[in-house]
């Protein structure tokens, strides 16, 4: 005779989606980055680095 095993069902518990709303006082890395418009002298820099133009074609493959 065959013994026929008897598998125990766990209950089904439907998924549970939620949701968190957080109020921030301010941006994930605001305080850690200082911006300073003027050099050690206080005279404000205006004009851009210019370097080289690089000119290649690129292999997306």
């Amino acid at each position: 005779m065959k013994k026929e095993k008897k598998m125990k069902k766990n209950p089904y518990v439907a998924p549970l989606i939620t949701v968190e709303l957080i109020a921030m006082e301010e941006g994930i890395a605001t305080g850690s980055a200082m911006v300073r418009p003027v050099n050690d002298t206080g005279q404000i820099k205006t004009e851009w680095q210019e370097g080289t133009d690089i000119s290649r074609d690129i292999n997306w493959n």
